[in-house]
């Protein structure tokens, strides 16, 4: 009688662990939903930043792939500390010396609305 408890008890842990296992994966690998700011955000970088970086990749484009911006030590090309008041002074008042051409500012051409809504999205990628 013992025995077969054991048994009975080993195949419900199996088949427990055959159906959480793959629930659990699917639960984790779901990336978590954009708030309405970094949604708000995303569109903003789509119409002014996308043409010159990219958003999912650090490769760079015409400026640097900015994935991971705001997780990094320190900025690229600036290597200033990746903070979120260096990045938003590096949008508002752009760079001259960028490379291979200068970075505008934004600074004029964003509303604050759409500053912090960029930044909420960067601080997503």
């Amino acid at each position: 009688m013992r025995g077969r408890s054991l048994s009975v008890i080993k195949w419900l842990f199996i088949i427990g662990m055959a159906v959480a296992l793959p629930l659990a994966t699917v639960c984790y690998a779901k990336k978590s939903p954009l708030s309405p700011a970094a949604k708000a955000g995303k569109r903003v970088f789509a119409q002014n930043c996308s043409l010159c970086h990219n958003a999912n990749s650090t490769q760079n484009k015409i400026g640097p792939g900015l994935k991971g911006i705001l997780k990094n030590k320190e900025l690229p090309y600036s290597h200033r500390p990746a903070t979120v008041a260096n990045v938003r002074e590096q949008i508002e008042k752009g760079n001259p010396q960028g490379k291979p051409m200068p970075m505008p500012p934004f600074g004029g051409k964003l509303s604050a609305t759409e500053m912090n809504n960029l930044i909420a999205y960067l601080k997503t990628i």
